[in-house]
């Protein structure tokens, strides 16, 4: 007990009076410094203060724990002090006023007041556990480094950790409090309203993909990870979620997709990927279906005294003008070292035969004086019909391919 008392007697009797009931251990001030001193470096369960001291007073003893800011049990215990005054010290921070000797009204005050206190003191210790666990939630989740985000039922913000103030370009006061509708534009903002409105209304989890803007302006593919989580009493209370961008992850699959299905050199179908579009036309409704094969004469002769990059130049050349001379539906393909193989669903010798009329015509035109060596093609072709197998098709179109370049050499000689 700290008691703030000018006058020793008095100081005697309330400490004798107390000890019938409490053991105490006690100091007595009767001066600002002293009472400083004391309240630095003593834990204190109560303080007892008269009102007047010549040298100082309880208001002026309020204010240095108000100063200090500490919460302590502070009754005026007075032989003189009338309403007014009174009044004054319980708005200045008294919790009780006694007068001197009414042991009676002291007694219980004390008991009163100590357990209030220890009631504060929980309180504060609560809050100080609140606070602590959120600062901790909140470190946790700065330290993921996907954007997560809390909501509540009505779609408001209720925090998010470091990676979504990066994700969206806002800091985390810009919002807490703020619904998708303040965030985004209204096409978003309904989308993600009608996913949360979804998500309240079965409960547990939800996993959806969807494209959105970050803050760098860029389109990222992202997946969405949200759950539902309860309150204290087991209500509803909102929403968490995480976003995954997977830009890159899609990215990386595309670009292994394409790898798989197209040639490096020409970027061209590849024949794997032909080999699958055979087989769906075999079992499909888009006959004839007719075949084209063609390789590049004389790419051997050109690779041994030109060089491989010459015939890499040949065979790119040869690629991009099957490419321009097919219908967009056609399936244009590099199948082997210089050979090529064309799919065309619904086209008959006739459709064929214009498609070649237009490949020669992209040949010739492409031989012009500046290129290192006259590019030249063997072709054969045939048409399939319904229940006609596609690869006995294959086969005759490059049997007339070689019969085409044996009459060109022949021919030659």
């Amino acid at each position: 007990m700290l008691i703030i008392e000018d006058s020793e007697d008095d100081s005697f009797f309330l400490v004798r009076a107390l000890k019938k009931e409490y053991e105490i251990t006690h100091v007595r001030v009767d001066a600002e410094d002293a009472l400083r001193k004391a309240l630095i470096g003593e834990k204190w369960d109560i303080i007892l203060s008269d009102y007047f001291m010549p040298q100082f007073d309880a208001l002026a003893a309020l204010l240095i724990l108000q100063e200090m800011n500490l919460d302590l049990p502070f009754i005026i215990v007075s032989g003189r002090i009338g309403e007014i005054e009174a009044v004054k010290a319980m708005k200045a921070g008294a919790h009780d006023y006694i007068m001197k000797g009414d042991f009676t009204r002291l007694m219980p005050a004390i008991r009163r007041e100590l357990r209030e206190a220890d009631i504060r003191e929980e309180r504060r210790r609560a809050e100080r556990d609140l606070r602590e666990q959120l600062h901790f939630r909140q470190v946790l989740i700065d330290s993921i480094p996907a954007p997560i985000f809390f909501k509540n039922t009505d779609g408001v913000f209720l925090g998010c950790n470091k990676a979504f103030e990066s994700f969206s370009g806002l800091a985390q006061n810009e919002v807490i409090g703020k619904t998708m509708a303040d965030l985004a534009s209204n096409s978003i903002a309904e989308r993600f309203v009608e996913a949360d409105k979804e998500l309240f209304q079965h409960g547990g989890t939800q996993i959806y993909e969807s494209s959105i803007s970050f803050a760098d302006g860029a389109l990222h593919d992202v997946i969405f990870y949200k759950a539902t989580f309860n309150n204290i009493d087991n209500t509803l209370g909102g929403l968490v979620g995480t976003i995954l961008d997977i830009t890159e992850r899609k990215q990386t699959e595309e670009k292994l997709r394409y790898m798989s299905t197209h040639d490096p050199l020409t970027g061209l179908y590849n024949r794997a990927y032909f080999q699958e579009e055979l087989e769906r036309l075999e079992q499909g409704r888009q006959f004839p279906v007719s075949i084209v094969v063609s390789d590049i004469d004389k790419l051997k002769y050109v690779n041994d005294s030109l060089g491989h990059a010459a015939g890499d130049d040949l065979i790119t050349r040869a690629a991009l003008i099957l490419k321009g001379a097919f219908r967009a539906e056609d399936v244009v393909a590099r199948i082997g070292g210089d050979e090529f193989a064309v799919l065309l669903p619904t086209a008959d010798a006739v459709v064929v035969e214009e498609a070649l009329t237009r490949v020669m015509s992209k040949i010739e035109a492409s031989n012009s004086p500046d290129v290192s060596f006259a590019l030249s093609m063997s072709f054969g072709a045939a048409t399939a019909s319904k229940g006609d197998r596609l690869e006995e098709t294959q086969k005759l179109a490059d049997q007339r391919m070689y019969q085409h370049k044996f009459k060109k050499n022949h021919t030659a000689a």
